[in-house]
């Protein structure tokens, strides 16, 4: 018994000191997120330029690996309140109208976590971006939910990256009722979600100062 753990012991050590190590990078000014959707009268759309949170990667973005899942955990935030319309309509009134839909007061924050990345194939060149499947959970009006969508990683200068995606989803898949303005407008349950994600791997900044 006592040579079995300390074979066990031994294969655990092997097995974390192989693993790749987890490197940070910070959210950074310069990323966007934007809803789209529809109405009886006209399109909408609003716009946060607030993406918080952080990501690790357990690989290096510059020399990617082969196809597969690949060792990645994300964390992202959105302030409801930075939620701003960019539309037609009344500025003032499509926000307030957002953020009641979106429940606010009880769930200031849209929350995302990732749950899976897959690499879909090495990218040919330096320059082409890095293309992946993305699991998650999203956490909107105090709903979680499963979702999947098609992301890329452009490898920028300075040890930046910028992360892509957009997804269609639905209002009500997170409990939420298409609202109705001036009760005459009636909004489409369907928005389209796409973002835009700035992060730069960390200490890089204070590295490059000195």
């Amino acid at each position: 018994m006592k040579k079995l753990l300390i074979a066990m012991s031994l294969f655990v050590a092997s097995a974390v000191l192989a693993a790749d190590p987890m490197t940070k990078y910070d959210a950074k000014p310069g990323s966007k997120v934007t809803l789209d959707g529809t109405s009886s009268v006209h399109d909408w759309t609003v716009e946060s330029m607030i993406i918080g949170g952080s990501m690790e990667l357990g690989f290096d973005p510059w020399n990617p690996p082969a196809a597969g899942k690949v060792p990645a955990k994300v964390t992202t935030t959105i302030p409801v309140r930075s939620l701003k319309s960019k539309g037609k309509l009344d500025p003032k009134r499509m926000e307030e109208v957002m953020q009641e839909t979106i429940k606010a007061k009880t769930a200031p924050r849209i929350e995302y976590r990732l749950t899976e990345l897959t690499l879909k194939e090495a990218p040919k060149t330096a320059t082409e971006p890095l293309n992946f499947d993305s699991k998650g959970e999203l956490s909107v009006a105090g709903v979680t939910n499963q979702i999947s969508m098609p992301i890329t990683m452009e490898r920028l200068e300075g040890n930046k990256l910028k992360t892509k995606g957009s997804i269609p989803l639905k209002m009500t898949s997170f409990g939420m009722k298409p609202p109705v303005l001036l009760g005459l407008l009636s909004t489409a349950d369907e928005v389209l979600v796409s973002f835009e994600w700035l992060t730069e791997k960390a200490g890089a900044t204070t590295a490059a100062a000195k």
